[in-house]
């Protein structure tokens, strides 16, 4: 192996492992501060946020000044079409995981639904959106262009997240569930699937890679503070209102309500303590809805960098293409 071959390695194992440290060390704490004796003035707390940014910026360093060759491409970065997508899927993950987090157990919890019946319920976005993306790429091919979908596609999902806060509460019928999960999905299969025709229309065929493996990127760190956000705002308030709502006769067992789904399920419904955890859990997701819905409002900003490209103007490669 040449030295050049040794040097690009060496360079693109250390990138990764500054980058996966530096976004583990800096979201972990989100997650894990309530926990902590002093929450955020715990020394392990701080020194965790203090080495995640230092190894997010010697990744910048690294990338810079040192690889030979950028793990993340600067004229890609530069291109409107192609950071408007990947904002968009940054954005778009960590809404997601705000509503997506405890999802099933709250249907549990609240709705006194099975874990199978749970499961259907959560899988309703992931089969819905999956059978939506063939009509989307359908209008894609009639219309030659994308960026009229996601102008839908973004404010439709924004709407069904949206309606979560007030219909996720206690007294509304689980069907009112089913249709948001159903809104959203066909929001989400608008342009989750574009995303990816814009980076690819934004480059030339030698481009293609680094543009899906730098939306895949974008994506894997918006999902990552995503869950530490919905985590963080899970550990911060549910405890809270648990202590706020629980009666006296169970106030004194509320850590192991709060961290066991079997207790939480063992109180019948129309119990005190029973009716007590599912207002709790819905005033948690509440908060959680909102962080969404806000995120993918500003989701919608990022679809105007996107420039309205013909795509069926693009002359497509033929031929052996490696």
């Amino acid at each position: 192996m040449s030295l050049w071959a040794n040097e690009l390695l060496l360079t693109a194992v250390l990138g990764i492992f500054l980058v996966s440290a530096g976004l583990s060390l800096f979201l972990l704490p989100f997650s894990l501060a309530a926990s902590a004796a002093d929450q955020w003035r715990s020394a392990h707390i701080i020194v965790m946020l203090v080495l995640g940014v230092v190894c997010l910026a010697a990744f910048v360093v690294v990338e810079r000044y040192v690889s030979p060759v950028p793990f993340i491409p600067y004229h890609l970065l530069a291109n409107r079409t192609v950071l408007g997508a990947c904002l968009l899927g940054f954005s778009w993950q960590i809404a997601y995981y705000c509503w997506a987090s405890y999802f099933s157990s709250y249907l549990q919890v609240v709705y006194n639904l099975s874990i199978s019946t749970s499961g259907y319920i959560t899988s309703i976005y992931d089969v819905v959106a999956a059978v939506w993306m063939f009509p989307v790429g359908y209008a894609i091919r009639k219309t030659g262009y994308f960026k009229w979908i996601l102008l839908i596609g973004v404010p439709l999902y924004t709407l069904g997240e949206g309606l979560m806060i007030y219909f996720r509460k206690p007294g509304h019928s689980v069907g009112w569930i089913v249709f948001t999960q159903i809104l959203i999905a066909l929001g989400g299969a608008s342009f989750t699937c574009i995303q990816q025709v814009a980076v690819l229309s934004a480059g030339t065929h030698n481009d293609a890679a680094a543009m899906l493996a730098l939306l895949g990127l974008f994506g894997y760190f918006g999902g990552a503070v995503g869950n530490s956000v919905s985590g963080a705002i899970w550990t911060n308030t549910l405890p809270n209102f648990l202590l706020q709502l629980l009666p006296e006769e169970s106030l004194a067992d509320w850590e192991t309500i709060y961290g066991d789904l079997e207790v939480q399920l063992s109180y019948p419904v129309g119990d005190a303590t029973r009716t007590a955890i599912s207002m709790a859990y819905a005033e948690a997701q509440s908060r959680m809805l909102i962080a969404g819905t806000s995120i993918m409002a500003l989701a919608l900003v990022c679809v105007l960098f996107i420039r309205n490209v013909k795509v069926s103007e693009i002359e497509q490669v033929k031929g052996v293409v490696f």
